[in-house]
Parts: structure tokens; C-alpha cells; sequence
């Protein structure tokens, strides 16, 4: 060991730089875009693979081309010439790119634009299959991610938006080899859910942005029709806008995000109010305007024949009638505000009953999967019976182990 160099990492990496770079010199490089990003300097930052390998690559900012470099972009198949090199800081072996073209579509968005060519000539994404969402969906199901951000952002919107619909949860992978099947299992599972349990007004399927190999999932044909059969309603919310899947076309709405999407499914309750008041105050000004209109009427008529009516009795006319229309009026109104303090009642009626306001306070809601009436008593559930319990900001399944009934 005495006889041999010891070296310290950073020559090592130095001595293996110099090696490759003299060894091999500057090539000719092909593969497909992926994991794109440019830093705040300026410089490309990206990886180069084919169908068994892949490798770092880097585009510096203000480099000389000979040949101007296109936009990127992820899935894109290009040729790079450059030089190979190690990154000595790091050894991280590395290809430097100074020329880069594109040798045509990617592998990914080829097979993207074959699906889609193919799927769009079976009528897969005709408009006559798109169906109409519903306007106030009471249940929602939701096929997801259960621990992403696109979940939260869907629960988030629907609960202040329309707070009275009800989500369902059909959790499932949203990238990887296992997403596709998990994702076809959910759309089958809501429709089953639809079928056998609670009727859904519609559902969402999708996930937040990513890359191109991110979102494959939700290119793969199986998906697509499955939820062409689906026979729920869909909103597609893949990605951000700018991403558009198979998916996007097979279902009846497009959202360019899970917010969106969530904005899509159900109105707004402050507009919806809104529209009621303003509904209310135009009856209201119609009746008034009919009013005037019959009155002014009424007058000039009396006026036209005055000379055959005697003077005391056309008095008597003209007060019965400005008591009648007296009458008429406030009669008119009483019944308006009747009707608005009914609405008011109504509203703070339908408040008191929303099964949310007592779970906010830390009371929950039991009741036996598949049934809507809840549990009032612990003789109504048996051993081994699958009991839902609703809590503010979700459900919880549980199995019944033990029950006992407290004597009254």
C-alpha cells in the first residue's frame, strides 16, 4: 500500500474528467426530453433517455450555436451535439449540450397524437356522447390521489361554494405503472357506488401538473374508456392549463385544474341568493308598475265623462277609489313581506337542520353503510354490522364489535 497513490475525491474526479472528455470528445447525442427545468440563470437543465437508459444533460445560457436552439419542452425527441464531461464537484457524469434539434415528436407525444387520432375516429370524444352536469349535484365523487393537493383544493372549493353536496372519495394512484388499473378500478367502483348505494350527480377524476411522464396515466386507453362507459357524468382536471390528456376529450367537461374543476361542479350559494333577491325585487316592481298604470288609467277615464257624474258623487268615487288602491297596495306589500319573513324563516330553518353546524361542534353523525336514516339507538346495530360515521371533515368506516344497550 506504501508504493501506491492514495488520491483524494477531487483529484480523482479531475483525472476521470480528463478522461472522458480526451477519451471520447464531442458527439452526436439522440433521446426524448424529460424532467425539463430551467434555473434562474438561464441554463437548461434536463435529462436525455431512450427506451433502457438515460443521462443528465445541460444547456448553458449564452452559449454559441451553430444552429439556433428550438423551445423545449418534455416528451420531445431530440438530436444534441455536445461533449461528455463529469461535474468534479459533484461526480456527476453529465453531457453538455451546445447544438440542439428536434428529430421529431417524442415517443410519448407520438403515441399521444396515435391514441388520439385513433380514439376521435371511433367517436369517443363526439359531442353528441358529451352529457349535461347537473346544476345543484347533491353527491360528488372524486377519483384521486387521498393524500394530494388536488383533494384538498376540491374539498376546499365545494365545501364554500355548496356546502349541502356531499363528497365521495374513490382514492387511487395518479402516476406510475399501478395508476391506470387504480384509476379504471375507481371510475367502476363509483359507478357501482352510484348504482347500488347513492345516486352520483357527477364525478371528478384528475390530479395536479407534472410531467409528461407524470400525467401517462391519464393517456392510457383503458382509462379513456373506462370512462367513456362511466355513466356518471365527468370532469376531467389533469394538470395545470397549459396540459391536456386523452382523458380531457373523452369526458363531458374540461377543467384546467382540480379548483376548477370543483368551480365547474357546483354554483355559487352567494349568487344563487343574489339571483333570488333580485328575482324578488323585479316582481315586486312589476306589480307597483301595473299599479300606476291601471291607476293613471282609471283617472283619465274618470276625467272623460266628469260632466255626466254630479260633483258629490264623483267625490265618493274618487275616495272609495283612493281607498281601494290605498288598500290594494298596502295589501300588496303585507303579502310581500309575509313571504319575505316566510323566506327568512325558510333560510334560518334550513341552517338549524344542516347536519354540518352540529358537527362543527364535535357531535357526529352514525348510521349503518348503505342507509341514510342515522342511529338513534344502539339496538338498532347488530355484531359485525358496518357502521359510516360522519364527522366535520369527513367519515369514518367502522365495524361493530360490541353493543350495549344502557338501561332507560
Amino acid at each position: 500500500m506504501n508504493d501506491e497513490r492514495i488520491y483524494k475525491v477531487s483529484e480523482l474526479n479531475r483525472a476521470a474528467k480528463r478522461l472522458l472528455e480526451e477519451g471520447i470528445g464531442s458527439i452526436w447525442l439522440r433521446g426524448e426530453v424529460s424532467n425539463l427545468r430551467r434555473a434562474a440563470s438561464g441554463h437548461l437543465y434536463f435529462t436525455l433517455k431512450d427506451e433502457s437508459s438515460e443521462i443528465s444533460a445541460v444547456r448553458f445560457r449564452g452559449r454559441t450555436d451553430l444552429l439556433p436552439t428550438p423551445p423545449l419542452s418534455d416528451g420531445m425527441e431530440v438530436i444534441a451535439f455536445g461533449r461528455l464531461t463529469i461535474y468534479a464537484p459533484r461526480g456527476r457524469y453529465q453531457f453538455v449540450a451546445s447544438i440542439i434539434q428536434p428529430a421529431g415528436l417524442g415517443a410519448l407525444q407520438a403515441e399521444f397524437e396515435r391514441l388520439k387520432r385513433k380514439l376521435n375516429s371511433e367517436g369517443l370524444f363526439s359531442p353528441e356522447h358529451k352529457r349535461p352536469l347537473p346544476r345543484f349535484p347533491e353527491r360528488i365523487g372524486v377519483i384521486t390521489s387521498p393524500t394530494g393537493a388536488a383533494v384538498r383544493d376540491i374539498i376546499s372549493v365545494i365545501s364554500r361554494r355548496w356546502p349541502l353536496a356531499e363528497i365521495y372519495l374513490f382514492p387511487s394512484q395518479v402516476q406510475g405503472e399501478q395508476a391506470p388499473e387504480e384509476i379504471i378500478s375507481g371510475i367502476e367502483a363509483a359507478q357501482r357506488f352510484s348504482t347500488t348505494v347513492a345516486r352520483l350527480d357527477l364525478l371528478i377524476v384528475g390530479r395536479g401538473g407534472g410531467s409528461i411522464e407524470d400525467l401517462a396515466p391519464f393517456n392510457d386507453e383503458r382509462v379513456a374508456r373506462a370512462a367513456f362507459k362511466c355513466e356518471v357524468p365527468i370532469i376531467s382536471a389533469v394538470g395545470h392549463e397549459i396540459d391536456f390528456t386523452i382523458i380531457d376529450f373523452v369526458a363531458d367537461r374540461r377543467a384546467p385544474t382540480p379548483s376548477a374543476a370543483a368551480e365547474l361542479a357546483v354554483p355559487n350559494r352567494a349568487e344563487i341568493a343574489a339571483s333570488v333577491a333580485e328575482a324578488v325585487a323585479r316582481a315586486l316592481r312589476g306589480i307597483n308598475q301595473r299599479l300606476e298604470r291601471s291607476s293613471r288609467l282609471l283617472d283619465s277615464t274618470l276625467r272623460g265623462y266628469i260632466f255626466r257624474i254630479p260633483i258629490r258623487r264623483l267625490e265618493t268615487a274618487a275616495q272609495g277609489l283612493d281607498l281601494r288602491l290605498a288598500g290594494l297596495g298596502r295589501a300588496t306589500r303585507e303579502a310581500y313581506l309575509r313571504r319575505a319573513r316566510r323566506l327568512e324563516l325558510l333560510s334560518e330553518r334550513l341552517r338549524l337542520v344542516d347536519p354540518r353546524l352540529p358537527l362543527a361542534r364535535g357531535y357526529s353523525i352514525t348510521r349503518k353503510r348503505g342507509e341514510t336514516r342515522p342511529l338513534t339507538s344502539a339496538e338498532g346495530v347488530g355484531i359485525g354490522d358496518v357502521l359510516e360515521t360522519i364527522v366535520k371533515d369527513g367519515r369514518i368506516i367502522s365495524e361493530a364489535k360490541e353493543v350495549t344497550v344502557e338501561d332507560r
